[in-house]
């Protein structure tokens, strides 16, 4: 705990120091950022609204690196950042505002994460620890001897199947075959769902603002942010059975 609030510290310490001498400018029309006259990096809009949009983090060959989802709830604004290649995800919170795009430029820099038309594994662990975000896999872990072969289904390949979901404690239950478990996080009035198959493999993460009724659920599934419709009656048995119907459980 105590080296983690170290890293913290430090990460918070040197990205304030190098955000504050850098030169960081956004041309709003191509998305190009550039760090003290040289180009760095783009932050290409994505599913525009009327004042705010997500952006893609991409390399100068325009390949994306990380996805920013902008979520916006009455208390509380932030973009979910997902990081292509690792799937590691955080919560970027300070100061988002409308017409924000060299706010996040500024962060993104500060951080000095996009290097070599790349992001640096070493300043992306930095970046999710500061931002209090989460490892797909534990960057410390030992990597396992052996490793098992996945192959993962196609949207196309996965089988519909009827969802007769039950749900017990933490445990989620199709026509009483346990399929999954699962864990909650309250967090500033919103609820974060995460999502176990029965193998014990995350596969999704969810999110709910817990005073409006009226929003959906956002999804992140398959490294891709997915919207599915909150069923006030039934929330979680309806956000299972999406997943046991596209075959995720």
């Amino acid at each position: 705990m105590m080296h983690k609030l170290f890293v913290l510290m430090i990460g918070l310490l040197s990205m304030c120091l190098s955000a504050a001498a850098q030169d960081v400018d956004v041309d709003k029309k191509t998305g190009l950022v550039q760090v003290d006259g040289v180009d760095a990096f783009y932050l290409t809009p994505k599913n525009k609204q009327l004042f705010v949009s997500d952006f893609s983090l991409e390399n100068l060959q325009h390949k994306e690196l990380a996805y920013l989802k902008y979520t916006s709830y009455p208390n509380v604004s932030y973009y979910y950042m997902v990081f292509t290649k690792t799937g590691n995800q955080c919560m970027l919170k300070d100061n988002i505002i409308l017409g924000n795009i060299k706010h996040l430029a500024k962060m993104i820099a500060g951080a000095n994460l996009v290097q070599a038309n790349a992001v640096s594994e070493e300043e992306e662990r930095k970046f999710i620890i500061l931002h209090n975000g989460t490892f797909i896999r534990d960057p410390a872990a030992t990597p396992p001897p052996t490793v098992e072969k996945i192959i993962v289904a196609s949207d196309n390949q996965r089988k519909t199947q009827v969802a007769d979901i039950m749900v017990k404690d933490n445990k989620i239950y199709n026509s009483s075959e346990l399929v999954g478990v699962f864990k909650t996080i309250k967090e500033q009035d919103v609820t974060y769902i995460t999502v176990y198959n029965a193998n014990d493999a995350m596969i999704c993460k969810a999110s709910h603002p817990d005073k409006n009724k009226d929003a959906d659920w956002n999804l992140l599934l398959d490294d891709k942010t997915v919207t599915l419709l909150y069923n006030p009656s039934a929330p979680l048995e309806k956000l299972f059975k999406y997943l046991v119907e596209k075959g995720y459980l």
